[in-house]
């Protein structure tokens, strides 16, 4: 293993591209081969990347909730097929809305119940409209709390965009999931996972809300301006997905640090078994979350809208299918999900590879994410 030309390309060629700075661990085995923080974590203080930073993973939090929920599938707790109505009846009498060709707009009622799969696999026909109208509705009924269940049950006051199971649309349909498995567990998302996932891997700086002590320790957010080619320091408290101090978004609603989330990678890598010798999924239902889920005509609409050409989706994650057809040099199976900051999580069972790599700017991941894959590959060959 060399992995000099990957050293290379995160501290020279990321910050051509107004990248401030990285941090990227990658285990072969149970071993970590690689760790590598670089860049600034603070542009205008110029402050160096610390490798105990906690970042915002925003759609990377999708892993853990679908690993949660593939928990409650290997449990009997629920079913993929159950519709989603028998947890919230709210789900029960669902509108589609149908754009006709001179551009008026047609609601009519859902054929088809939408189902816990469909949650799982991004066909429910929900969408990321975050100023929805059931949303602008519970923060005002709830002088802005938003409690989980609140916001999953006013979701479906506005009209899906196809019918459920018909196409695929990346969507809020894992904070409906996240609603679910807080139903069905009894506890809130966040402590259901602290217990289930967190703690048995020895996650010990993982949180759905950053407690007050540990506000210094978050990483400085940043957008990209394309016109400009530049990061563009936001604020901290800028979460598009942070509907109030009660919601816990189960697609976008995870802090955490490197060191922690590669502990997560590993397990998948390891079809279900953490480093710390404790098991959170069996190799069967692994196996399950990974595997593509969705039709040809589903798969066209996934690598139009994510252009991951080659991969499937499974439960909240790529999977590759076809490694040259991706341009890839990482193995058929290989799977794992990133988030708006350009977090990015890689488990490779057949390599034994696990990778998670934090940014906190995002923007240009068609471009980092492919590069950076095929980098690890070389490096390890």
């Amino acid at each position: 293993m060399n992995f000099e030309p990957l050293k290379n390309f995160l501290d020279y060629y990321l910050p051509l591209l107004g990248i401030p700075g990285s941090d990227t661990s990658i285990y072969v085995g149970r071993e970590e081969v690689f760790r590598h923080s670089t860049g600034f974590d603070n542009l205008r203080l110029q402050t160096p990347v610390r490798r105990d930073a906690l970042y915002r993973l925003y759609s990377c939090t999708k892993v853990a909730t679908c690993v949660a929920a593939t928990q409650l599938i290997e449990r009997g707790e629920i079913v993929i097929t159950d519709p989603v109505y028998a947890y919230f009846p709210e789900y029960k009498n669902l509108t589609v809305k149908t754009v006709r060709a001179d551009g008026s707009v047609e609601i009519t009622e859902a054929k088809n119940p939408m189902l816990i799969k469909h949650l799982l696999t991004m066909t429910s026909g929900l969408d990321y409209n975050v100023d929805r109208s059931g949303i602008r509705r519970v923060k005002a009924a709830t002088d802005g709390r938003c409690p989980t269940l609140d916001i999953a049950r006013a979701l479906p006051e506005d009209p899906l965009e196809f019918e459920p199971g018909e196409q695929y649309k990346y969507s809020l349909s894992l904070d409906v999931m996240g609603g679910i498995i807080e139903l069905v567990s009894g506890m809130k998302l966040s402590e259901y996972m602290k217990k289930n996932i967190f703690e048995p891997l020895g996650m010990k700086n993982t949180f759905f809300k950053l407690p007050e002590e540990r506000r210094a320790d978050l990483a400085t957010q940043y957008k990209y301006d394309p016109v400009a080619k530049m990061a563009v320091e936001i604020p901290n408290e800028l979460q598009i997905c942070d509907f109030g101090p009660e919601f816990e978004s189960g697609g976008g609603g995870i802090i955490s640090c490197v060191d922690d989330y590669i502990l997560l990678a590993d397990a998948l890598t390891h079809l279900g078994l953490g480093k710390s010798g404790n098991r959170i999924l069996s190799e069967s239902a692994v196996n399950l979350m990974r595997k593509n889920q969705l039709t040809a005509s589903q798969l066209a609409k996934f690598h139009e809208s994510v252009q991951f050409m080659g991969y499937g989706y499974g439960f909240g994650v790529r999977t590759n299918m076809c490694p040259e057809e991706a341009g890839s040099l990482s193995s058929v199976g290989e799977f794992g999900w990133d988030g708006a900051k350009l977090s990015y999580l890689l488990s490779d069972p057949s390599r034994e590879l696990s990778v998670f790599h934090a940014e906190h700017m995002g923007g240009l991941h068609s471009i980092v994410e492919p590069r950076l894959c095929n980098l690890i590959y070389s490096c390890l060959d």
